[in-house]
């Protein structure tokens, strides 16, 4: 029987298998380590030995404990293991991978190709294995009563027509320490419409929920705890008298010049929502975006019949539409203070206001007293709209944020998207993941406050002229750099399945956790120069180490820290 070979290298999350020639693979001896209820993630390179060869190839997947006694490994597999998945890495394409007129050097790529990004659960079906390099993506997630340890994980690959099994394996040493819940906000602006419109779903059925529970599961298991409602359809990236999905959780019926609110469907909203862990809401935005020259649609019922009330052609000034917002924010704030909720719920004016915009400043004057006692907040690039008092927490740009940062301002939030494309972290799929994960280690040495992200799941193109199919676009119809739009593809039965990009970003996150576990026990003076020792520098969000090392070198370091100083 011919014999064939599969050649495999254990490589970290931080590599774009396929993208750059030859994977890095990680030292022999290298050990991932893991605090309990997190998830670390790794990859399996694979390529047939011989280049001339197409072969399929099925997976079996053990996983053993191992204690380690001066070197030698002793099998126990009596004892629990911790939690192991392994996916494969599908490329997507990406047309417009980068804005052509605004990079810098560390980009993977700027051309239109396929590249990695989905990441599907394995099946029955055998995995095709030619000359080019391909990956699987194995999570591992020990519960909270792990017992501490050393792991070896074994993921083997056998031969469709039979052969010998090839191997790959990581250590992997669970620390007897869990990390803490994340302390600031973190948001993905959720798009409702994305559910209605690509499952073909009436909004509000039990079929939506159904589906909106599974990406919302996703949503918070990798790091979502603060969630966008869309109280009002959101005005949001939708060009000048066109208009996206209705989806409007209150309903209105008009009475006379009086409204009737039904929160129904917001009150099932909150309670799924905080049944699986979201802590904070914000309200979506009361205006339309860039200026707040307009009214959001608003439908209602009137004379039984529902109908358009308010949209593009209603200014943002008319009297009847402020005198629907005097009414609507008194009733909500009253749901909202009902179930305790109106301390941890932000309220948004316009998205992104021109600082020159009489629209927003009259906008913000009509609605400040019916916000009286709440936080507003906004992402803004501009100090003066802080300085103005116009905004309560500002949301600022990586690339726009050092004014803010010389000054010392509170409670500072941050965000990227597509137009933070030099120097600044960011996610788009050309990137490598490390300009992705570094964002946490940033967030902790900037003391950020609130983390926001625009794009969630946004199945649209660029000002939602037309629905995408996320599967075949990934940049808005060639607008948004390939992946700045959605961090979930919309599986089969409902079921959001997840991209490189997030579970990259869900690492970041945890590594900003772990250093905040880090410092409660050593101090964050010592966190910091910890930091800095292994960067060899002054980090900012423009100058930071450009390697995959530095980022695991100190995870690896934090870990070690947590472990001797215990729980």
């Amino acid at each position: 029987m011919e014999v064939r070979m599969l050649e495999t290298r254990l490589v970290s999350s931080l590599e774009k298998v396929g993208i750059c020639g030859e994977p890095t693979e990680l030292n022999k001896d290298y050990t991932f380590s893991v605090l309990l209820g997190e998830t670390i993630s790794f990859q399996i390179a694979y390529r047939e030995s011989d280049k001339e060869k197409v072969s399929e190839y099925h997976l079996n997947k053990e996983v053993v404990r191992v204690h380690e006694t001066d070197g030698v490994h002793e099998k126990l597999q009596e004892m629990e293991a911790p939690g192991i998945r392994v996916r494969r890495v599908l490329p997507v394409m990406c047309r417009y991978s980068c804005n052509p007129e605004s990079w810098d050097e560390d980009y993977l790529f700027r051309d239109s190709r396929m590249a990695p990004d989905l990441l599907r659960d394995i099946g029955e079906e055998s995995l095709t294995a030619g000359e080019e390099w391909q990956s699987l993506w194995v999570d591992i997630t020990p519960g909270q009563g792990q017992l501490p340890g050393n792991y070896r994980v074994s993921v083997s690959l056998k031969p469709a027509d039979g052969g010998k099994e090839t191997e790959c394996c990581a250590d992997v040493r669970v620390i007897d320490s869990v990390l803490p819940p994340l302390s600031i906000p973190h948001t993905e602006w959720f798009h409702f419409d994305g559910i209605v419109n690509y499952y073909k779903v009436g909004a509000f059925t039990e079929e939506f929920w159904k589906i909106f529970k599974n990406f919302l599961e996703v949503y918070v298991r990798r790091g979502g705890n603060m969630i966008y409602v869309p109280v009002l359809t959101p005005p949001l990236d939708t060009g000048v008298g066109l208009e996206r999905t209705t989806i409007q959780l209150v309903d209105v019926e008009v009475s006379g010049d009086k409204y009737c609110f039904d929160f129904s469907n917001l009150e099932r909203f909150l309670d799924i929502c905080l049944a699986d862990g979201i802590t904070y809401f914000e309200i979506c935005h009361l205006f339309t975006q860039w200026g707040a020259a307009a009214a959001p649609k608003v439908e209602a019922k009137v004379n039984g019949e529902r109908k358009k009330i308010f949209g593009w052609d209603t200014p943002s000034d008319a009297p009847e539409y402020l005198h629907f917002l005097g009414e609507l924010l008194p009733a909500l704030k009253g749901v909202l203070a009902g179930r305790g909720l109106l301390p941890q719920t932000f309220f948004h004016i316009s998205d992104e206001p021109d600082l020159s915009s009489a629209h927003y400043q009259t906008a913000q004057k009509a609605v400040r007293s019916l916000l009286e006692g709440c936080t507003i907040m906004e992402a803004v690039s501009d100090y003066e709209y802080y300085e103005k008092g116009l905004v309560d927490i500002p949301v600022c740009a990586v690339n726009h944020i050092e004014p803010f940062l010389e000054k010392h301002t509170p409670g500072l939030w941050s965000y990227f998207c597509c137009a933070q494309t030099v120097e600044v972290p960011n996610r788009f799929i050309s990137m490598p993941s490390r300009r992705n994960r570094i964002y946490g280690i940033l967030m902790y040495w900037h003391e950020i406050s609130g983390f926001l992200h625009w794009g969630f799941n946004f199945y649209n193109s660029a000002l939602s002229k037309e629905q995408i199919d996320p599967y075949e676009t990934v940049d808005a119809g060639g607008t948004f750099p390939a992946g700045d739009a959605f961090l979930v593809y919309p599986g089969e039965n409902g079921v959001p399945e997840e991209s490189i990009r997030l579970m990259v970003q869900e690492e970041a996150i945890s590594d900003y956790r772990a250093l905040c576990a880090l410092e409660s026990r050593i101090g964050r003076d010592k966190v910091l120069e910890l930091i800095r020792q292994e960067a060899g520098m002054e980090l900012s969000f423009r100058q930071y180490p450009k390697t995959d090392g530095f980022i695991l070198s100190l995870r690896d370091k934090v870990n070690r820290l947590l472990m001797e100083k215990g729980n």
